[in-house]
């Protein structure tokens, strides 16, 4: 069994192609070393992280994640045992989506005003549907061993 968690979270403000280069890198490396895998989303200021593996090495790095300042208010929002993993070939795929353009892009979850709501299950409900979206990612990308898609219940 992998065990799997996904979290979001609010870029800091100003956050730079650099930095975004520098987690990827740092990511890839403690990935590879702790076997682990997942894929990052950044969403118009909002990350949205799946890690997958041993569940010691997930929940490890998930609390280094936690201390990290280039992000902040912190959600978990799915966790699960699963057979198989569902990013084999990565030890962190990255894409970046933009809703709409220009300077005036407004975020398309604010995450940092959820966080003192107390109906955040609305957002964990969401949370499958971005992962079905990460997964067509990475199926598209023609990655060697990309799991079938779940189907609809």
């Amino acid at each position: 069994m992998v065990f799997q968690i996904a979290y979001m979270s609010a870029a800091k403000p100003g956050l730079t192609e650099a930095e975004v280069h520098d987690i990827l890198r740092a990511s890839s490396v403690n990935n590879r070393r702790s076997q682990l895998s997942g894929m990052l989303l950044l969403l118009d200021g909002t990350f949205f992280q799946v890690l997958e593996g041993d569940r010691e090495n997930v929940e490890t790095t998930y609390k280094r994640i936690l201390s990290d300042r280039r992000h902040s208010a912190l959600i978990r929002v799915l966790e699960r045992e699963r057979e198989e993993r569902s990013f084999p070939h990565w030890s962190m795929g990255f894409e970046k989506v933009h809703h709409g353009g220009g300077a005036e892009l407004a975020p398309l979850i604010d995450v940092a005003d959820l966080t003192g709501n107390p109906d955040v299950g609305k957002l964990r409900e969401k949370a499958p549907e971005l992962l079905s979206f990460m997964r067509s990612l990475y199926a598209s990308r023609h990655m060697r061993g990309a799991p079938e898609l779940d189907r609809p219940a």
